[in-house]
C-alpha cells in the first residue's frame, strides 16, 4: 500500500509499521481503523474521569 511501510528488526521478524499520513488516501477506512486502535491502546493507562468532571474542566479551561 503507498505510504506505507513494513520494518524488520536483525532477525527479519516484523517490528514497526510506518506511515506517511501524506501519502495515505485519508477516506481508507483501513487506515482509519488503524489509527483509531493504536490512539485507543496508547491511552488505556491513563486516568479516566466522568463526564460531569470533564465538563466541569472544560468550564474551567472556558472551552465550554
Amino acid at each position: 500500500m503507498k505510504g506505507v511501510s513494513i520494518l524488520y528488526d536483525e532477525a527479519k521478524d516484523r517490528r514497526l509499521i510506518q506511515i506517511d499520513l501524506s501519502e495515505v488516501d485519508p477516506s481508507n477506512e483501513a487506515i482509519e481503523d488503524l489509527l483509531d486502535m493504536i490512539i485507543a491502546e496508547s491511552r488505556k493507562d491513563t486516568e479516566k474521569i466522568s463526564v460531569e468532571e470533564l465538563q466541569r474542566l472544560l468550564k474551567v479551561d472556558g472551552k465550554l
